[in-house]
């Protein structure tokens, strides 16, 4: 796992040409694979056939650093969970050390290009194991994300709030590198996950390879109750909501949900700059990937259900977390006939 995120952070992909600009920019991204890496590497390519700039894509890096080099000026630009400007912002969880006046400067550096949802938070297990509710996994091993951060925080979350049980007493909690979260899964070292996917998920067809699986959605009480939609407007959790025939993984998969209507949420982000970047550059980069949008919802399969392209706040929950988009994202939007919120302009 070492040499994996040591050749995942050194990596580097370079799309440009020499007719290209004479413009470098960075670009931080996550999971490689992840929708913050196909929108990465998107932009990269459409940069350069527009000759806007030569973009330089680092996957596999923890976006709660790169964020914060954006604001600080350090780097162009990186994906990141409007969870985060957020809590940048308040001087929150990973910011607290910055103090409230320098969290708050710092987060208004941030401007974002434009939004998608980061995942949505699934409970997958074997057939096998008897899981087809999400009450059944009290006294269960459970898989619910690496040591620290945001998935780990998400799934104890969609646990507690659905079933009540807290980790260590209704059930035990299992964290792992990303990189061993398949395999616990596959050798039954865990009953279940409870863990963050795209739609489809890539490690779906992995599981299913291995046996039938039970795909299990928040049930339709729960997730329209006073708890979970509470948690639901809180800054960086968007609801998720989708017909159970828009989950087409094939008979090794159950789709769970009472009434055809599958219940989760997403944690949605996108690609953000520093305010002060050039507006021409930030208008030119967000018109083109606008422009390119056809061929990455056509070449990526869950790039529709990851809202590429929707700039619409019920989907990102863009106002909520305080984002703002950049003066010439805004421009690129609206010329492309988009309607930007008044209170996501800057």
């Amino acid at each position: 796992m070492k040499r994996l995120l040591a050749l995942s952070a050194a990596a580097i992909f370079i799309a440009g040409t020499a007719s290209a600009q004479n413009i470098t920019l960075s670009h931080s991204a996550g999971t490689p694979g992840g929708s913050s890496d196909i929108s990465a590497k998107n932009l990269a390519k459409v940069a350069a056939t527009g000759k806007i700039a030569t973009i330089q894509v680092q996957i596999g890096k923890t976006l709660t650093r790169t964020i914060r080099d954006v604001a600080e000026g350090k780097s162009d630009i990186s994906a990141a969970g409007m969870i985060h400007q957020f809590l940048m912002d308040k001087a929150l969880g990973p910011y607290s050390g910055l103090g409230k006046v320098k969290g708050a400067e710092l987060g208004s550096n941030l401007r974002l290009l434009y939004p998608y949802h980061l995942a949505s938070i699934y409970l997958v297990a074997f057939q096998s194991t008897g899981i087809d509710s999400w009450d059944k996994l009290k006294g269960k091993t459970v898989f619910n994300g690496p040591p620290r951060g945001g998935a780990l925080i998400a799934a104890r979350n969609a646990i507690r709030l659905t079933t009540g049980l807290d980790e260590g007493k209704g059930y035990t909690g299992k964290q792992i590198a990303w990189g061993q979260a398949d395999a616990i899964f596959l050798d039954r070292s865990v009953d279940a996950s409870v863990r963050p996917g795209t739609n489809p998920a890539g490690w779906m067809s992995i599981y299913m390879a291995a046996g039938k699986v039970n795909l299990v959605s928040v049930p339709k009480a729960k997730f329209e109750g006073p708890v979970w939609q509470k948690y639901l407007r809180a800054p960086g959790n968007v609801p998720y909501v989708i017909p159970v025939t828009d989950l087409n993984y094939g008979p090794n998969a159950n789709i769970i949900s009472e009434d055809g209507m599958f219940r989760t949420f997403a944690n949605p982000g996108g690609d953000f700059v520093n305010k002060n970047m050039d507006k021409k550059v930030a208008k030119a980069l967000t018109a083109a990937f606008i422009k390119g949008m056809p061929e990455l919802l056509k070449s990526v399969p869950f790039a529709k259900g990851s809202k590429f392209g929707s700039i619409d706040d019920s989907a990102h929950g863009i106002c909520g977390a305080g984002v703002k988009f950049h003066a010439g994202a805004v421009e690129a939007w609206e010329e492309a006939g988009h309607k930007v919120a008044d209170c996501a302009k800057p």
